[in-house]
């Protein structure tokens, strides 16, 4: 309790001599404050453009996806006989790679992609045509607004149906009356279905939506693009994408899928894998690049007001040399002393840094606001700002406060 009474003791004579030199105490806050407010005006717009990003994956289906792809693979530019002969990526090893973990995944989707001309009654382009199967659609984040998805039977046969992105429905008719009409794709006649939602996607405020492309899909089942457009007896595929909402299973998986589907393709990694987690990791290891730079120009701030607090301090002492004297004169000892010195430049601190925080904010609100993105803020953000203005706080008050404590008592009264 006496150790409690002396503490609030020291903090009001520190807030007391605060208040009577505003004008120096602002000055040695002042470094403080601009320390913190670069750390965390730093952090959060490297945090809300890694935010930002974050959604545009989320929007684009998920964070929790493998992705399998074929790669030309090809030696002094040309490809080996072996490479020739090899069947690619295929059906048979989306069906193999679920196999491997069938309870850790909760959606297969499969792709194979064709060019071909599609005509209707208003207009007559060459497209490429998406041949989907599997969880194609809720894993790649789009959504059916109109009429229907592709029936289990629809896709197992390759039927003549189709689903347009609300670009090409736009486009092929542009009447609004899609439903129930067909289309050419080639020399088959399809009938349309169903519509997609219309995918958007800003990066940043007035920019274009990044997803335009998604909305121009034409798919039909990935059965009717082997069959019937590409005349691929081996079912290949151009991409399988694996949902895996615990990603501490997809590394795992990852080297089990690599190493069957190495198998199944006679020893040649003719394939790719993309793990979005992965992806996005190694971005995050990148861009912390950036968050060291935010840091060191907020610690050398904190450096720079450091020295001046330094100064300040120092000629402050000499201000208050006699008053140092007397109350040591009346018993108080160095080590009170310098308690005193320290409490007072840590309140200082304490102060210049929530002011910091506040300014950072700000800071933070305009250039995000100037570049067109949201801002967030993470708590840790916070605590790096803050806790590093305490640590150099701390630092660059211990020498003013162990010289103050060791002045003579009998030196000091006599100061003039």
């Amino acid at each position: 309790m006496a150790t409690t009474g002396a503490f609030r003791e020291r903090l009001l004579g520190a807030w007391v001599e605060i208040r009577e030199n505003l004008g120096r105490s602002i000055l040695q806050a002042l470094g403080v404050l601009l320390g913190v407010a670069s750390v965390l005006g730093g952090f959060s717009i490297s945090d809300s453009q890694r935010k930002r990003a974050d959604q545009m994956y989320i929007k684009m289906g998920g964070l929790d996806k493998l992705n399998v792809q074929p790669k030309a693979a090809v030696r002094d530019g040309r490809p080996t006989a072996m490479q020739q002969a090899n069947l690619g990526l295929r059906d048979a090893d989306a069906i193999g790679g679920e196999a491997l973990r069938a309870d850790a995944i909760q959606g297969v989707s499969r792709q194979k992609n064709a060019r071909s001309r599609v005509v209707s009654a208003y207009a007559d382009q060459d497209r490429q045509i998406s041949g989907i199967a599997g969880d194609f659609v809720p894993t790649n984040g789009y959504e059916v607004a109109q009429g229907r998805g592709f029936s289990n039977a629809e896709m197992e046969v390759g039927a003549p149906v189709v689903i347009l992105g609300t670009e090409a429905a736009n486009i092929f008719f542009p009447k609004g009356d899609a439903l129930g009409q067909t289309l050419r794709i080639g020399d088959i006649p399809v009938t349309v279905i169903g519509t997609f939602r219309e995918r958007v996607f800003r990066f940043r405020e007035n920019q274009r939506n990044q997803f335009w492309w998604r909305n121009r899909i034409i798919a039909v089942p990935a059965n009717l693009v082997q069959r019937r457009m590409n005349g691929d007896a081996y079912r290949r595929v151009d991409r399988v994408t694996f949902r895996i909402p615990d990603l501490n299973v997809m590394g795992a998986f990852s080297k089990q899928l690599s190493n069957l589907v190495k198998a199944n393709h006679r020893l040649q990694e003719d394939f790719r894998l993309d793990d979005v987690a992965a992806r996005i990791r190694r971005r995050d290891s990148q861009e912390s690049v950036y968050d060291i730079i935010f840091m060191l120009s907020g610690v050398l701030a904190l450096i720079g007001g450091g020295i001046v607090n330094v100064n300040i301090q120092m000629a402050g002492l000499k201000e208050r040399v006699r008053e140092v004297g007397v109350k040591m004169a009346i018993g108080a000892s160095g080590r009170e002393i310098f308690k005193g010195f320290m409490t007072e430049a840590l309140l200082l601190t304490a102060l210049g840094g929530l002011a910091g925080l506040v300014l950072g904010v700000g800071f933070s609100w305009v250039i995000t606001k100037s570049i067109g993105i949201p801002l967030y803020m993470t708590p840790a953000s916070f605590l790096w700002a803050y806790g590093l203005a305490a640590v150099f706080g701390f630092l660059f008050a211990l020498y003013p406060a162990w010289k103050a404590s060791r002045l003579s008592p009998m030196e000091a009264l006599r100061y003039e």
